[in-house]
């Protein structure tokens, strides 16, 4: 057995990413009564890009008797 033609061997390929899953539900309610519900939607495209979500929260150590006032 030989082989013929050789695979070129280069960079591991960037890994897969996974489509997000949300959670399956667990149940359905016991309380309350089903209804006829309208929603006005539509599909979004999302460009690929990196999105950054920052969340800063700043808090001294102790503020000054007179800014308390």
């Amino acid at each position: 057995l030989s082989l013929s033609s050789a695979v070129p061997i280069g960079p591991y390929p960037p890994p897969l990413q996974q489509v997000f899953q949300a959670p399956r539900r667990p149940g359905m309610g016991t309380v309350g009564k089903p209804i006829k519900l309208l929603a006005n939607y539509f599909e979004v495209e999302i460009p690929k890009m990196d999105v950054y979500h920052y969340e800063v929260d700043i808090k001294p150590d102790k503020c000054p008797r007179r800014v308390n006032r």
